[in-house]
């Protein structure tokens, strides 16, 4: 099983990240190197790491998630960067279900599936509310019934959680830091990434994750002066609007057809 360098931006969310590890030990098949990054770094994250095995870096001040991830991203050793938000579970066969990709492409996106308690969507498997936070997560229910809520196809998808080859990360110089606190940052990478020659951008059907949602920019005040507008920054910075990027050239959210990746793979 291909070991992943699994990144972890947080901000003052320690109750949720304390999850999100967890989960990663109990559910994963391999022992993925973790990597937390701490907005705001203070007492209660300090007291949280103690003997904790989790490289980590942090700011003393909110530097956003773009730069959270990219200041991670040093700290990684293995080939492959899973970027995963603190408010998500990860479920028994995330990692294997994204590693039977792996090989297809050189250059290759690839993102999990969250369930959530809201309305479904094509990427999202929505309906399923097993709990708001940690203290009413309903985990021995979503384990007996996680396997039901399975996909049986994919999607094209750039949603998180993110999975990347380090080179790629790294030949696209990673998150545009712009992006602050971090909305529309990932229509900005799935474009670099475009423009770098990727064409696979795969939501795996099969690789789950309970997302509790929006549990963090919920919690930050928009109305600052440095929180930029990431759709008119986009269409400056590309030369077209975000939704025809997605909607038009990657078509994101449509299903790919059955035998499309096998017949990649015999190509």
């Amino acid at each position: 099983m291909t070991r992943f360098s699994i990144i972890i931006p947080t901000w003052k969310n320690i109750d949720y990240l304390d999850l999100a590890c967890r989960s990663i030990e109990k559910n994963s098949a391999a022992d993925h190197e973790v990597i937390v990054f701490f907005n705001e770094f203070d007492a209660a994250c300090e007291r949280w790491l103690g003997d904790r095995d989790v490289l980590h870096a942090s700011s003393p001040e909110n530097v956003g998630v773009c730069a959270a991830v990219n200041r991670a991203s040093e700290l990684m050793t293995t080939d492959y960067l899973c970027f995963l938000n603190d408010d998500m579970y990860v479920l028994p066969g995330w990692d294997t279900a994204l590693e039977a990709y792996l090989g297809i492409a050189d250059k290759l996106w690839l993102s999990g599936t969250a369930v959530e308690a809201g309305k479904a969507t094509a990427c999202y498997i929505g309906g399923h509310d097993y709990g708001s936070s940690p203290r009413n997560f309903d985990e021995e229910r979503l384990l007996a019934e996680y396997e039901s809520l399975k996909r049986p196809y994919d999607v094209v998808s750039t949603w998180t959680p993110t999975l990347l080859s380090r080179k790629s990360w790294r030949d696209i110089d990673g998150f545009d830091e712009a992006y602050f606190p971090g909305n529309g940052s990932d229509p900005d990478l799935a474009m670099k990434m475009y423009e770098y020659g990727c064409r696979y951008f795969i939501g795996v059907g099969k690789s789950l994750v309970y997302h509790f949602s929006r549990r963090t920019i919920s919690r930050f005040d928009d109305s600052r002066r440095d929180v930029m507008d990431p759709k008119a920054y986009f269409k400056k910075k590309w030369g077209m609007s975000r939704k025809k990027f997605l909607n038009k050239i990657l078509r994101r959210d449509q299903v790919i057809p059955a035998g499309f990746l096998e017949n990649v793979r015999r190509t």
